[in-house]
């Protein structure tokens, strides 16, 4: 997980400003302060730029500075300067302008304090685990920012070893991750000093109430059952369960997961769970009286179907169960192709089904993504027109209007 130091050559001489009471505080507006006169941009004082100029990551000036500070919205907690740095309340305060032009790293405790070194071109730091934890690359390279140590299982193994459990579902323990997922529900309360756990069900843990040894969603739901026709039950394990045929569907895409047993909503009384759809599903429904979720992107329209489908009928669902499938009252302009020109779903899907209409990259399929590769031509998702396909010339894809957003 990366939060590597954050190491920058130091201030030197500001430009044309006569003193450095001309310059406002460091953390000031940075088109004011910091950045217009030193080092950093528009969006902060941290590098690029660096003092010299530098603005490629290459540069130890540079380095990995953005990818610290900018908050990831998927599996980090923002890093602030004073986590590897002594940020100076004034341009002119001890220490900042003292000739080296070496902006000194002292590590907060969040970030390993004192235990953590810099060696001017790796970081060995609490914030990127141990290799006695499984940790695969614990002393990232600061000038390496291409995504390479920034794995799961960089800082530790997924799972550490023992005595650390062998369960591959984290959900178990921790509650800001999603069931059966390396995927974050709170990314904020990773790497922020803090581990988040909670104890496993023979200890009182989520699955005390609900869940099995597996994870925390029914079966069994709070009455003890375990039938898929009851509510509590339903498809929650066709939706969490590895899919050869759909992208992974985890907790919070239908509920707001809540962080701690006691967290306002979770125990609220009324032994029910609240369905609240996330984005994917922003016209999602579910009535409870029927167990049915309708207007549902995940379900149709695409359009063999409303997006209307019960929660509590067992069984695998056909590809004409969410959307059709031969052109007839498809979005856009899949009818003209498929029944008049005679196309496969595959020469323009070629990432997700193959001629014979099976999923071959189910991460790709209900995703909220258009996921267009054609066999001939290019497809500008931006301008929304196909070109260089061989059978007509640039066009663009209009829609015919009732399809899911940008059909």
């Amino acid at each position: 997980m990366r939060v590597v130091a954050i190491v920058m050559l130091g201030l030197a001489a500001c430009g044309n400003l006569n003193t450095v009471e001309d310059i406002a505080p460091p953390n000031a507006d940075p088109l004011a302060g910091c950045a217009i006169a030193c080092h950093g941009d528009d969006a902060g004082n941290a590098p690029p730029r660096s003092i010299g100029g530098a603005t490629d990551t290459t540069a130890r000036a540079v380095g990995a500075h953005q990818a610290h500070l900018v908050a990831s919205p998927a599996w980090h907690h923002p890093v602030q300067c004073a986590d590897c740095h002594l940020v100076p309340e004034t341009v002119g305060a001890p220490g900042h302008l003292d000739g080296d032009n070496v902006a000194e790293v002292i590590f907060s405790t969040r970030a390993g304090g004192a235990a953590s070194k810099w060696n001017g071109t790796t970081c060995t730091a609490g914030c990127h685990g141990k290799a006695e934890w499984g940790g695969t690359n614990p002393t990232p390279t600061w000038t390496r920012v291409d995504g390479t140590q920034s794995a799961c299982g960089s800082c530790h193994g997924a799972p550490p070893p023992p005595p650390h459990p062998a369960g591959s579902n984290c959900a178990m323990c921790h509650p800001t991750m999603e069931e059966n997922s390396l995927k974050f529900r709170d990314p904020d309360s990773h790497i922020n000093g803090h581990v988040d756990v909670v104890a496993p069900a023979e200890t009182g843990g989520c699955t005390a109430c609900h869940g099995s040894a597996t994870n925390a969603a029914p079966p069994r739901d709070l009455k003890g059952n375990t039938q898929a026709t009851s509510p509590g039950v339903g498809a929650h394990q066709a939706h969490l369960q590895t899919s050869t045929s759909y992208h992974a569907v985890v907790c919070s895409s239908c509920h707001t997961v809540p962080q701690t047993v006691d967290a306002p909503g979770h125990i609220d009384g009324d032994n029910i769970a609240e369905v609240k759809f996330d984005k994917l599903n922003p016209q999602g429904v579910y009535t409870r009286a029927t167990s049915t979720c309708s207007t549902m992107y995940c379900h149709g329209n695409g359009r063999g179907s409303n997006g209307t489908i019960s929660f509590v009928t067992p069984g695998p669902l056909a590809c004409t169960s969410c959307h059709a499938t031969n052109g007839t009252n498809m979005s856009g302009q899949h009818s003209k192709h498929i029944r008049e020109e005679g196309l496969k779903c595959s020469q323009c899907h070629g990432t997700v089904v193959d001629q014979n209409m099976v999923i071959i990259k189910a991460d790709l399929h209900v995703n909220g993504v258009h996921e267009v590769k054609m066999v001939r031509g290019t497809w500008d998702p931006g301008a929304r027109q196909c070109s260089n396909t061989g059978c007509h010339n640039t066009k663009r894809w209009v829609s015919n209007g009732g399809g899911p957003p940008g059909s």
